[in-house]
């Protein structure tokens, strides 16, 4: 599992989400994402490879390389508060100038909650709504991962059909810390959306019990 920080940010009328995460050795870089309404309008990638020692080290190296995913994750939160991160929209906007967003709108829900879990397989039946109007979203990426003490297994994807279901599979570890997060997103590049579920350690409750969305 790799570190990550994920967080809303609302600037005037527009919600922003950032998202951080370190993807492992095999790409040494830190990287920071910020979408409005399901858009890509910034991007941030540090590099970690001077973080570098033996094994008897590892744990202060998984410190230090937490401490400065951190770091970066509320600069970029900063700057955006402030009006001071350019953006990749037309002229480089600066956020309090973007128009408001429309994320909102996008609802995901978990069709199956209570047999989502069976034989240590999770099979996630999700079906994509607008809020206001109720109509399917089709198209979408969605993705699932499970989030824990600030870490994040590899997402698992796939795509809504034009009906606005998807269904993600994928096994389900062995041992599952107590408040291990389910996270379900959403995006059709107009809107975004995450549910999320705390899971229980006992393996057989199967049914997670709801955290914040």
């Amino acid at each position: 599992m790799n570190f990550g920080f994920n967080s809303n940010v609302r600037v005037g009328n527009a919600l922003y989400h950032v998202q951080t995460e370190d993807r492992g050795p095999a790409h040494p870089f830190l990287d920071t994402v910020v979408y409005v309404a399901g858009r890509v309008v910034h991007k941030r990638s540090t590099s970690y490879e001077d973080l570098n020692g033996g094994a008897a080290e590892q744990e202060a190296l998984a410190n230090q390389l937490h401490e400065r995913l951190s770091q970066q994750h509320r600069e970029v939160m900063a700057q955006l508060e402030a009006g001071t991160l350019q953006l990749n929209e037309p002229g480089g906007a600066p956020a309090k100038v973007v128009a408001a967003a429309s994320g909102e709108d996008l609802e995901v829900r978990l069709l199956n909650p209570k047999t989502w879990l069976e034989a240590g397989k999770a099979t996630l039946e999700v079906e994509l709504r607008n809020k206001v109007s109720e109509t399917a979203i089709g198209g979408a990426d969605v993705e699932a991962f499970l989030e824990a003490d600030k870490k994040r297994s590899a997402a698992i994807r796939t795509c809504a059909d034009t009906k606005g279901h998807a269904i993600l599979s994928f096994p389900l570890p062995s041992a599952v810390a107590d408040g291990t997060a389910l996270v379900i997103r959403a995006t059709d590049g107009e809107h975004y959306a995450e549910l999320r579920f705390r899971l229980k350690a006992k393996r057989d409750e199967n049914d997670p019990a709801p955290a914040s969305k």
